[in-house]
């Protein structure tokens, strides 16, 4: 019934099949076979034909009016389509942890709604376990992260790479003997080079460390355990930021990255210091599946988050 509804249009629209014909580019001859074979599949004629006069039938009529919604339908659809490419509307799903969405990403997002106001963004914010899940079940469009996933199934855009430091408390005696080692955060900002510290310094000193799962803890255990340490851990969170609070009061040393000193907030009551090791930086992903379709908004988006970062680094 659908397959000839454009040939049908085109008779209603010009009333006489020799007009529809030269607007097909088709002969009178065959046009008409396409009416017939049409026709004989609906078990009804569509059209009266008197003379050279051409009207619909009754059944015609509903058809007509059928083929009308479908090629709205189509054309409604072909319109979404062209929106979704030119990012005039569509739905982009990002997953983060606690603070690239805080910190970080605000920014971003408002230069890309900016730019185009009608794309709807849900931010997920999570551990980098769950934002993992998510990513292979297809919950988002990509995540931002530094999650150790399977390679050969993900696609890796790098983005930034940051520093691990150590934040110690300004009131620690410990800080006394480590005068050579301190560097100011505006030094780390600009990259300067310092002398880095022996984490032994530090080794009878307590420690606030995030919970096991998350990323940052797997990497102070590495710290720990090249060093041969077993620290004394005094308070564990699921937050980074919690533990850079609890270590402005005083309750210990937190590792934390100079991302967050960029981006973030000054960390004061703290001094820092570049640990000595080789754990002492970390990798930046957007990581998405290989199988996954991103779309422009994706697409974009990632240029954005990429964009913002280079010209971060070139401050």
């Amino acid at each position: 019934m659908l397959k000839y509804m454009e040939y049908a249009y085109a008779v209603y629209q010009a009333g006489s099949f020799t007009r529809a014909a030269e607007r097909l580019y088709i002969s009178q001859p065959s046009l008409s076979q396409i009416i017939k074979k049409l026709e004989t599949e609906i078990g009804q004629p569509i059209f009266e034909r008197s003379g050279k006069n051409i009207t619909l039938t009754p059944v015609g009529e509903v058809y007509i009016r059928a083929v009308e919604q479908i090629l709205q339908i189509r054309t409604d659809l072909q319109q979404q389509i062209d929106d979704i490419q030119s990012l005039k509307t569509g739905k982009l799903t990002i997953g983060s942890t606690t603070f690239i969405a805080s910190y970080v990403l605000p920014a971003i997002i408002k230069e890309f709604q900016n730019k185009y106001p009608d794309i709807q963004i849900d931010l997920f914010v999570e551990q980098s376990t769950v934002l993992e899940e998510k990513l292979e079940q297809g919950r988002v469009d990509f995540i931002i992260d530094n999650a150790p996933l399977q390679k050969e199934v993900y696609v890796y855009i790098p983005w930034l790479t940051e520093q691990i430091l150590l934040g110690v408390p300004q009131e620690l005696p410990v800080n006394e003997k480590l005068e050579k080692y301190r560097v100011s955060a505006e030094n780390i900002c600009r990259g300067k080079k310092s002398l880095r510290l022996p984490i032994t310094a530090v080794r009878d000193e307590k420690f606030i460390l995030l919970k096991h799962g998350n990323t940052m803890r797997q990497t102070a255990s590495r710290i720990f355990q090249e060093a041969g340490i077993h620290p004394e851990i005094s308070m564990e969170f699921d937050l980074l930021m919690s533990t850079i609070c609890y270590a402005e009061s005083g309750f210990g040393i937190c590792f934390l990255t100079d991302t967050i000193l960029r981006y973030g907030k000054g960390c004061r009551n703290l001094v820092f210091y570049l640990p000595d090791t080789q754990y002492n930086s970390r990798e930046l992903f957007v990581i998405y599946k290989k199988a996954k379709y991103l779309t422009s908004a994706a697409r974009e988006f990632i240029s954005c988050v990429t964009s913002a970062t280079a010209n971060q680094n070139s401050r």
